[in-house]
């Protein structure tokens, strides 16, 4: 008789933090109540350059990136993370309206590593969360 297959534990999300810049708080505040009602740790910023020097005191499990900010749009935003070597290995998906070629191939060129195109379901964001959370943690 074989022994019993060995139950896993459910991931403990809550240690996991999300990020999500967005200039819009009606957005973040969207982002936070999906994030925080699958059981994930959220963190806020409206702008870029708050997103980096949030990322100097604690690196997020993933970034979600919004491309049209002002002073620095999320693109660049994107390449000043990538200069942090705590961030390497950290996804980053763009969050945002934009969605034709050139935008996704800027996104991936500046080191992103998904594109979501707004306005976005719910449930297929917590699912690009998840795969991009679990992946990195393998």
């Amino acid at each position: 008789m074989s022994p019993d297959p060995v139950e896993r534990a459910p991931t403990d999300r809550r240690h996991k933090i999300i990020m999500a810049v967005d200039d819009q708080a009606e957005t973040l505040l969207l982002i936070q109540s999906f994030v925080e009602s699958a059981g994930y740790a959220f963190i806020g910023a409206r702008r870029g350059r708050e997103a980096v020097t949030l990322t100097d005191r604690m690196v997020p499990r993933l970034i979600l990136l919004d491309v049209q900010m002002p002073l620095i749009d999320g693109f660049e935003t994107c390449r000043l993370l990538r200069t942090n070597p705590a961030l390497k290995s950290v996804p980053i998906a763009f969050l945002t309206a934009r969605k034709t070629a050139e935008d996704v191939t800027q996104g991936l060129s500046a080191g992103g590593n998904d594109f979501i195109v707004k306005p976005f379901d719910p449930d297929k964001l917590l699912e690009r969360i998840d795969y991009w959370v679990n992946r990195r943690s393998r």
